[in-house]
């Protein structure tokens, strides 16, 4: 009996080694790989991919970050009877920024501590203006390269493409005049219109200092009328040659702003240098016009006479207009007996002092005849100052720019004549 019961077990033997190997592989292992798939999509995985081979696991995907791939790892090795053989799990690089208030913030994944590097120096070169946060940007082994692209980072990168198209900066300019002191800021491209543009400024120095500290410069710019470096240089040297205070702008939208003290020769000569500059853009002019540059404010006399005899005679000639009736050219006695007092002062002062008498046209009449009735009376004045023995070596009779009365640089007198100090 108990031998025909061994002989029975014998021959189900392999039927029940067939009907275990069957439910294995149509119920066990599906619902086993049912269990590896759930913890993988938990856990966030993208493309995941189970592959049971019997007890032997292999899986592949993408996970969003660290955290949850090493979650995911951790909840299928604790799945029962499986032994993990093949991990593939990985972290697709990525790259995401936003701005905050010239802050520019880099996060995302990269394979190697190389490559935040690489992102950093290329980001600080394009835009040099932002101060740059990579702390949310990290780098992992586990991490892999998108299909197509490759270390190492450039502007050319997949992954940094749509943002750096998103960077591009509109260049823009910033310079200011004040008491000794030249100070430039902005964008612009890099190529060499910074350079130009120092150089032409360096040339207007005199005694004061430049500061370019705040002038970056990018090549991740994009067009603009103003960066030509050869029609830039004429116009900054010609308006910023005076020391006196000035400020020249361009904005992002290419809009060109000048304020600055002027005259109307000066106006006249900006906006022609501006022309190949501005693109088409209307300028932004706020000049407060004076008869000439040594009304400026801040003007500061060259003559080689000592400072005391300087101050003392500007306080004599302040004020001391020679005025003339309409149409004429005759200095009036009384203008004459003023004339006749000043002359002690311009003779101590000696041959050192350079002097101009400017006639003031009348800014209402014919310009052209305003101009050259002023020009006559100055030099009435002049032949008069010479007839009492004034030095003619230095003084120069000119018409003044004409200005419209009632603005803050119009003379209190026109058709008269000033005595003014080079």
């Amino acid at each position: 009996m108990r031998f025909s019961i061994l002989l029975i077990a014998l021959a189900l033997l392999p039927m029940m080694v067939i009907f275990h190997g069957w439910f294995f592989t149509e119920q066990q292992m599906p619902r086993l790989r049912d269990q590896a798939e759930a913890v993988l999509k938990q856990n966030g995985i993208r493309s995941a991919a189970v592959n049971l081979r019997y007890l032997d696991l292999k899986i592949t995907g993408d996970a969003p970050d660290l955290r949850s791939l090493e979650s995911a790892l951790s909840g299928v090795r604790d799945l029962g009877p499986l032994r993990l053989v093949k991990d593939e799990l990985r972290i697709l690089a990525r790259l995401r920024a936003r701005m905050e208030a010239g802050r520019l913030l880099l996060e995302g994944w990269l394979p190697d501590p190389e490559n935040l590097t690489e992102t950093r120096q290329l980001f600080s070169k394009l835009r040099p203006d932002l101060t740059l946060d990579i702390e949310s940007l990290l780098a992992h082994e586990r991490v892999r390269w998108p299909e197509g692209e490759k270390g190492p980072l450039t502007a050319d990168s997949s992954l940094l493409k749509p943002i750096i198209e998103k960077l591009r900066v509109a260049p823009h300019l910033d310079i200011r005049r004040e008491a000794e002191k030249i100070t430039v800021a902005g964008m612009v491209p890099a190529g060499g219109f910074r350079q130009s543009l120092l150089a032409a400024l360096s040339q207007c120095l005199g005694t004061s200092t430049l500061d370019s500290s705040a002038l970056k410069e990018s090549t991740h710019t994009l067009p603009a009328g103003f960066v030509d470096g050869s029609a830039m240089g004429p116009f900054v040297r010609s308006f910023f040659a005076k020391p006196s205070p000035r400020h020249f702008s361009v904005s992002p939208q290419g809009t060109p702003h000048l304020e600055a003290p002027a005259t109307h020769s000066d106006e006249s000569t900006w906006l022609a240098l501006l022309r190949p500059l501005s693109g088409g853009q209307k300028v932004d002019m706020k000049l407060t016009l004076y008869p000439s540059e040594y009304h400026f404010p801040g003007f500061k006399p060259t003559s080689p006479v000592p400072l005391e005899t300087l101050a003392v005679l500007k306080d004599s000639l302040t004020g001391q207009g020679i005025l003339f009736e309409a149409g004429s050219t005759r200095i009036s006695p009384e203008d004459q007996s003023r004339l006749a007092g000043i002359t002690p002062l311009l003779l101590i002062a000696g041959p050192a002092l350079r002097l101009v008498v400017g006639g003031h046209p009348a800014p209402e009449g014919q310009a052209a005849v305003e101009k050259a009735l002023a020009l006559a009376r100055a030099e009435q004045v002049v032949s008069f100052l010479i007839e009492q023995g004034v030095p003619t070596t230095d003084i120069q009779a000119v018409a003044l720019d004409p200005v419209p009365a009632g603005t803050p640089g119009a003379p209190e007198q026109t058709q008269s004549v000033e005595i003014l100090i080079r």
